[in-house]
């Protein structure tokens, strides 16, 4: 879907087809797709992935089109919808960015550009003001997704001291997964992001260094706790195997103790079974009570004594 906005001083408005300078498309319509390319002679290839989570953030002068130097900035956005799946949660976002004309691409879903006009109406006086405040938009998502993830990753944690369980190892590996795609969605980020702070033209243009400083704070924020948090996950899987291994040595101590004391009353019946003669017992009457009482006090002697052997040392 096509929404035509004018952007004049401290003021965005809906407007027509006729008076225009920012464009929003929204969805993945392929006809829409077309007429864009087609009304602005864009490369076919620019909206290849577009809607993947695996789209890759870039900076790039676009020739030959019927824009006037434009370029085109894209990043990927976190979606705050916490229930789905990491796939579905990063949204790739497309602004094509001229002298007289912005145009921006976003997923369906996105809500990115009506929060961005909301809370930033009266700040924006030029393209430059809404990609540098899409961009912090996007920081303090990511910042916010990671904030949720901390949380899983502090009860992972405990859990890790408590238990094994496979629900708690299921969630170790949804939330090494999510710390994968957000760690290389930031990293790819980082590039885009730094070559549009250091472009001259853009930061004359914008003419704001507080948000500037702002878009460079949040990001290394971003980068911090997603550094942190991976090493924080490979801490708690580790543990995880630690305790895993531990409860295993101790059920195979057990195990080892149990078998044993089996053994030794087992050894001792056996001895007394052999047909060669010469044992004791062997024409009493009470032969076998007797040996069937030894090995029994033997048994549990032999228990007593494991069970207070320290194995540790």
């Amino acid at each position: 879907m096509f929404r035509y906005y004018k952007i004049e001083e401290k003021k965005v408005t809906e407007s027509t087809e006729e008076d225009y300078n920012w464009l929003v498309i929204t969805g993945s319509d392929p006809n829409e797709q077309r007429e864009l390319l087609d009304r602005y002679q864009l490369p076919e290839d620019i909206f290849i992935g577009s809607n993947e989570p695996e789209e890759v953030s870039r900076l790039e002068y676009l020739r030959d089109t019927k824009l006037n130097h434009p370029l085109l900035y894209t990043l990927i956005d976190l979606s705050e919808v916490t229930e789905e799946r990491i796939e579905d949660r990063l949204e790739p976002i497309t602004f094509i960015y001229a002298k007289d004309l912005l145009i921006t691409y976003v997923s369906e879903r996105s809500n990115l550009i009506a929060h961005l006009i909301e809370k930033h109406e009266t700040d924006i006086k030029h393209f430059e003001d809404i990609m540098a405040y899409a961009t912090l938009m996007i920081y303090t998502h990511f910042i916010n997704g990671l904030k949720d993830i901390k949380k899983v990753i502090d009860e992972l944690d405990n859990a890790a001291r408590k238990t094994t369980e496979n629900n708690e190892l299921f969630n170790l590996a949804d939330t090494e997964r999510d710390m994968v795609y957000l760690d290389h969605t930031l990293r790819d980020q980082n590039h885009t992001v730094d070559r549009l702070m250091e472009h001259k033209g853009f930061l004359t243009r914008l003419d704001n260094e507080p948000l500037i400083y702002d878009i460079r704070l949040r990001q290394k924020f971003a980068n911090k706790m997603v550094t942190i948090y991976r090493d924080l996950l490979e801490t708690i899987g580790g543990l995880f195997s630690d305790m895993m291994d531990n409860n295993l040595n101790h059920l195979m101590k057990y195990l080892d103790s149990a078998a044993l004391v089996v053994a030794v009353p087992s050894l001792i019946a056996g001895l007394w079974g052999i047909n060669t003669g010469g044992l004791p017992g062997k024409e009493n009457t009470i032969g076998t009570i007797l040996v069937f009482g030894l090995a029994i006090l033997v048994g549990i002697l032999t228990a007593i004594f494991l069970s207070r052997k320290d194995f540790s040392k």
